[in-house]
Protein backbone atom coordinates (compact mmCIF):
# COMPACT_ATOMS: atom_id res chain seq x y z
CA UNK A 1 0.00 0.00 0.00
CA UNK A 2 1.28 3.47 -0.85
CA UNK A 3 1.59 6.02 1.95
CA UNK A 4 -0.94 8.41 0.38
CA UNK A 5 -3.52 5.60 0.27
CA UNK A 6 -2.77 4.73 3.90
CA UNK A 7 -3.35 8.37 4.90
CA UNK A 8 -6.72 8.34 3.09
CA UNK A 9 -7.75 5.17 4.89
CA UNK A 10 -6.51 6.60 8.18
CA UNK A 11 -8.85 9.55 7.75
CA UNK A 12 -11.68 7.07 7.32
CA UNK A 13 -10.71 4.47 9.93
CA UNK A 14 -8.58 6.44 12.41
CA UNK A 15 -7.95 4.02 15.28
CA UNK A 16 -7.39 6.86 17.74
CA UNK A 17 -10.56 8.79 16.92
CA UNK A 18 -12.83 6.38 15.02
CA UNK A 19 -15.30 8.22 12.80
CA UNK A 20 -16.92 5.25 11.11
CA UNK A 21 -18.43 1.96 12.17
CA UNK A 22 -17.61 0.31 8.82
CA UNK A 23 -14.74 -1.67 10.32
CA UNK A 24 -15.80 -5.10 9.13
CA UNK A 25 -14.57 -4.68 5.57
CA UNK A 26 -11.66 -5.86 3.48
CA UNK A 27 -10.57 -2.24 3.13
CA UNK A 28 -10.37 -1.87 6.91
CA UNK A 29 -8.43 -5.12 7.18
CA UNK A 30 -5.95 -3.79 4.58
CA UNK A 31 -5.61 -0.59 6.60
CA UNK A 32 -4.90 -2.58 9.80
CA UNK A 33 -2.40 -4.81 8.01
CA UNK A 34 -0.57 -1.77 6.67
CA UNK A 35 -0.56 -0.15 10.12
CA UNK A 36 0.92 -3.21 11.81
CA UNK A 37 3.30 -4.26 9.04
CA UNK A 38 4.79 -0.91 8.03
CA UNK A 39 6.76 0.96 10.70
CA UNK A 40 6.61 4.22 8.70
CA UNK A 41 2.81 4.08 8.72
CA UNK A 42 2.45 3.14 12.38
CA UNK A 43 4.98 5.77 13.47
CA UNK A 44 3.12 8.40 11.46
CA UNK A 45 -0.12 7.50 13.27
CA UNK A 46 1.57 7.53 16.69
CA UNK A 47 3.22 10.89 16.00
CA UNK A 48 -0.17 12.41 15.07
CA UNK A 49 -1.80 10.96 18.19
CA UNK A 50 0.90 12.21 20.57
CA UNK A 51 1.15 15.62 18.90
CA UNK A 52 -2.64 16.06 19.05
CA UNK A 53 -2.46 15.34 22.79
CA UNK A 54 0.44 17.78 23.30
CA UNK A 55 2.69 14.94 24.51
CA UNK A 56 6.42 15.50 23.81
CA UNK A 57 7.62 12.14 22.54
CA UNK A 58 11.10 13.40 21.64
CA UNK A 59 12.49 12.40 25.05
CA UNK A 60 11.70 8.72 24.51
CA UNK A 61 13.78 6.05 22.84
CA UNK A 62 11.02 5.14 20.37
CA UNK A 63 7.45 6.08 19.51
CA UNK A 64 6.09 2.80 20.82
CA UNK A 65 7.59 3.47 24.26
CA UNK A 66 6.31 7.07 24.18
CA UNK A 67 2.82 5.88 23.26
CA UNK A 68 2.68 3.30 26.07
CA UNK A 69 3.98 5.81 28.62
CA UNK A 70 1.40 8.34 27.38
CA UNK A 71 -1.32 5.73 27.81
CA UNK A 72 -0.18 5.10 31.40
CA UNK A 73 -1.15 8.61 32.56
CA UNK A 74 -4.57 9.87 33.57
CA UNK A 75 -6.00 13.28 32.62
CA UNK A 76 -4.00 14.92 35.46
CA UNK A 77 -0.69 13.43 34.34
CA UNK A 78 -0.61 10.89 37.17
CA UNK A 79 0.19 7.22 36.66
CA UNK A 80 -2.92 5.03 36.42
CA UNK A 81 -1.78 2.47 39.01
CA UNK A 82 -4.91 0.34 39.02
CA UNK A 83 -5.56 0.26 35.26
CA UNK A 84 -5.03 -3.25 33.86
CA UNK A 85 -4.50 -1.80 30.35
CA UNK A 86 -1.30 -0.03 31.43
CA UNK A 87 1.73 -2.05 30.36
CA UNK A 88 4.60 0.33 31.21
CA UNK A 89 5.17 3.19 33.61
CA UNK A 90 7.75 5.95 33.77
CA UNK A 91 8.34 7.88 36.95
CA UNK A 92 9.67 11.41 37.26
CA UNK A 93 13.10 10.11 38.33
CA UNK A 94 13.45 8.37 34.93
CA UNK A 95 12.73 4.85 36.20
CA UNK A 96 10.71 2.58 33.92
CA UNK A 97 8.72 -0.42 35.05
CA UNK A 98 6.18 -3.00 34.01
CA UNK A 99 3.27 -3.18 36.47
CA UNK A 100 2.28 -6.53 37.92
CA UNK A 101 -1.51 -6.65 37.61
CA UNK A 102 -2.23 -8.78 40.66
CA UNK A 103 -4.28 -6.28 42.63
CA UNK A 104 -1.25 -4.72 44.29
CA UNK A 105 1.16 -1.97 43.30
CA UNK A 106 4.13 -4.18 42.38
CA UNK A 107 6.30 -3.25 39.40
CA UNK A 108 9.21 -4.92 37.62
CA UNK A 109 11.88 -2.28 37.01
CA UNK A 110 13.34 -2.47 33.50
CA UNK A 111 16.59 -1.12 32.11
CA UNK A 112 15.97 -1.76 28.40
CA UNK A 113 13.11 -0.76 26.14
CA UNK A 114 10.94 -3.81 25.36
CA UNK A 115 10.31 -2.51 21.82
CA UNK A 116 13.59 -1.07 20.53
CA UNK A 117 16.12 -2.51 23.02
CA UNK A 118 17.72 0.81 23.96
CA UNK A 119 19.43 0.98 27.35
CA UNK A 120 17.02 3.23 29.28
CA UNK A 121 19.71 4.27 31.76
CA UNK A 122 21.54 5.98 28.89
CA UNK A 123 18.31 7.66 27.72
CA UNK A 124 17.75 9.84 30.80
Amino acid sequence: MKFDRFKELHEKYDLVHPQTKEQDTEEFENYLDAFYENKLFSNWVLERKLEDAGFDYSYFCCLTMANHVFNSFDEDGEIKNSDADVIINKWKDGTYGIPIHDGGASVIKINYCPWCGLNLKDDE
